[in-house]
C-alpha cells in the first residue's frame, strides 16, 4: 500500500520540483496529480505534444527522487446547467485521462456529474441515467490509455444544509458501480464526504468490499464544513476506518487529499514540517490496517 498525497496546492505556492522534495523529504511513496490545479493543464489551446512532454517531464523529475504518481483527479464540476461548457468539462476530462497515463498513474478521479438538486423527487434517478451516459463516453478513452476511472461519492450544500448527493449512500454508489461493470470503473471513497452526509463509514467501507474499492482521499473533517484536514483533527472515527479496510483486505493505496490546509494560515516555511506530520500521521494508519 503506497503513502501519496495530492499536491495540487503545494503546486499553487511553490514550484513543482520544490514540492516533490518536500513529499519526498517526507516520506511519501506517491503522488495524486490534480488537474484542477491549472487549467492550462487541460486545455485544449496546447498541442497534445505539449501535454504529452509537460507530463513525462513531470513523471520522470518524480521518479528520479524514487517517487510514482499512483492516482490524479479531474477536472470538476463534471457537468453544469449550461450543455456547451458541459461538453467543454468533458473534452478537459478527456485530456486528463491521456495526461494521467503520461504520467504513470494507474487510476483517475472523475467527479459524478451531479449539478441538479439532489433532494428534489426523481432526480438521483435521472444522474444515475445522466452518469450512466457520461461514464460510458469516457470508457473508450479509460481502455485507449489503460487507466481506470474512480467514482467519488459527493455531497451537496442546500440551503446552508450539508444533504447527501450522487453516490453519497453505499447503496447507490454500489449500484454505479455495478451496472457499469467494467474494470476500468472503481470506487474512489472520500472519506470525509462520507462523514459529512453522516454515513457509517464501517459500513460503507465494508458494503464496497475490496472488488469495487480500489482508491480513497484521506481526509477529515468537522462536521460542518468539507474541511480537508488532517485524520485525527476532525470528527471521522479512524479506528473504524482502519478496521473496516483490514476486513475487506483493501489492496489499493492510501491517498491523502489534505490540500486545504494548506491555503489557510500556514506560511510556506511550514509545508515541510506539515508534510512531516501527514506522512506520519498516514503510516501510523496504515499500520493499523496492516497489522
Amino acid at each position: 500500500m503506497l503513502l501519496s498525497t495530492t499536491i495540487g496546492t503545494l503546486m499553487k505556492t511553490c514550484e513543482y520540483t520544490d514540492v516533490i522534495n518536500m513529499a519526498k523529504n517526507a516520506g511519501f511513496d506517491a503522488l495524486d496529480f490534480s488537474f484542477n490545479v491549472d487549467r492550462k493543464y487541460v486545455s485544449t489551446e496546447f498541442t497534445d505534444d505539449w501535454h504529452k512532454k509537460t507530463f513525462t517531464e513531470f513523471r520522470k523529475i518524480a521518479e528520479d527522487k524514487g517517487l510514482v504518481f499512483n492516482q490524479a483527479h479531474a477536472p470538476y464540476p463534471s457537468s453544469v446547467s449550461e450543455e456547451k461548457r458541459t461538453e467543454e468539462i468533458f473534452n478537459e476530462i478527456v485530456i486528463s485521462i491521456k495526461n494521467a497515463s503520461y504520467l504513470g498513474a494507474k487510476c483517475i478521479v472523475v467527479h459524478p456529474c451531479q449539478h441538479l438538486k439532489y433532494d428534489e423527487e426523481e432526480v438521483p434517478e435521472k444522474l444515475f441515467e445522466m452518469n450512466m451516459e457520461f461514464y460510458n463516453r469516457l470508457k473508450p478513452y479509460a481502455e485507449e490509455y489503460d487507466v481506470k476511472i474512480a467514482i467519488e461519492n459527493m455531497w451537496q450544500n442546500i440551503g446552508k444544509k450539508i444533504t447527501h448527493s450522487t453516490c453519497s449512500k453505499p447503496e447507490e454508489f454500489i449500484k454505479y458501480i455495478d451496472t457499469l461493470n467494467s474494470k476500468h470503473f472503481v470506487a474512489c471513497l472520500d472519506i470525509g464526504h462520507a462523514e459529512l452526509v453522516t454515513e457509517d463509514l464501517y459500513n460503507f467501507i465494508k458494503m464496497l468490499g475490496k472488488d469495487r474499492l480500489k482508491a480513497l482521499h484521506v481526509h477529515d473533517v468537522d462536521g460542518i464544513n468539507d474541511s480537508h484536514t488532517i485524520p485525527y483533527y476532525g470528527i471521522v472515527r479512524w479506528d473504524k476506518v482502519t478496521k473496516a479496510l483490514k476486513e475487506i483486505q483493501y489492496d489499493g493505496d492510501f491517498t491523502y487529499e489534505t490540500s486545504y490546509v494548506f491555503t489557510s494560515s500556514r506560511p510556506v516555511a511550514l509545508y515541510q514540517s506539515t508534510l512531516n506530520h501527514l506522512a506520519e500521521t498516514g503510516k501510523h494508519l496504515i499500520n493499523q490496517i496492516k497489522s
